[in-house]
């Protein structure tokens, strides 16, 4: 059931209708709310619409890193590097210091 939750972005109320838990939408304004402050305070950029840009974008990097990080792939080489690294430091404290 659609529900229709107030929220804050880029300084300005809106009301949005989702089917999400109410509460983590705000949380999801909240963040994006706290980059457009940081960024407004920042003065170099001073339209409005071109600071939410940059947010959707920096946000749209990190959920891509995120999914990149969680591909199969990328774990199973991340995990080869991580035995190479545990072997390599094995090896080295089984020498005898002299």
């Amino acid at each position: 059931m659609s529900e229709s939750v107030e929220v804050l972005l880029g300084g300005v109320k809106m009301n949005v209708n989702t089917d999400d838990d109410p509460v983590r939408v705000k949380a999801a304004a909240a963040l994006v709310q706290e980059q457009f402050i940081a960024l407004k305070q920042s003065g170099t950029i001073i339209d409005s619409s071109k600071i939410m840009a940059l947010i959707a974008l920096n946000l749209a990097d990190e959920l891509i890193n995120q999914q990149e990080s969680t591909n199969p792939e990328v774990m199973e080489s991340i995990k080869s590097t991580l035995d190479q690294v545990v072997a390599q430091a094995e090896g080295l404290a089984n020498v005898s210091l002299r």
